[in-house]
């Protein structure tokens, strides 16, 4: 392959990456305000046959902000991410992390255990295990004579 070929297949390979990058943060939840909530942080749904997993991307988001609040077949995930400040800052050449409140409602595929969820907060990942409610077994009502 020619010089010119691979600095061409190269420069497809970063248009790419970037332009990958830009339609994951335009889903249509982030790409519409949500008045007074702030930002809405990017958020994966899996279902396995006991659970509901859900991982939320809150890179720099202290623990301690986090609020997790399971509501019926809802789930409301807010908090705040500060970054350090640098008071010398003259000049943003680049600007994508998005910083200060943030919350994020979503409806679950199922009923839920409220009482058996838990979750985890570790490198910037939020994990939340929901156990699916147990279904109750089939059961044959009897039909009486109303004679």
């Amino acid at each position: 392959m020619d010089r010119f070929s691979k600095k061409l297949l190269k420069e497809l390979e970063q248009m790419q990456q970037q332009s990958g990058r830009i339609l994951r943060s335009m889903s249509i939840a982030r790409m519409i305000p949500a008045e007074g909530r702030g930002w809405q942080p990017a958020v994966d749904i899996y279902e396995t046959e006991n659970e509901y997993l859900l991982y939320a991307e809150l890179a720099g988001t202290d623990s301690d902000s986090l609020q997790v609040v399971v509501e019926g077949q809802s789930i409301r995930i807010g908090g705040v991410r500060q970054l350090s400040g640098h008071p010398s800052i003259g000049c943003i050449h680049q600007l994508e992390i998005e910083l200060g409140p943030f919350q994020r409602t979503l409806v679950l595929p199922g009923a839920i255990e409220l009482d058996e969820v838990h979750s985890t907060y570790s490198n910037g990942v939020l994990q939340v295990i929901l156990p699916k409610r147990g279904k109750k077994p089939k059961r044959t009502i009897s039909i009486q004579s109303g004679e």
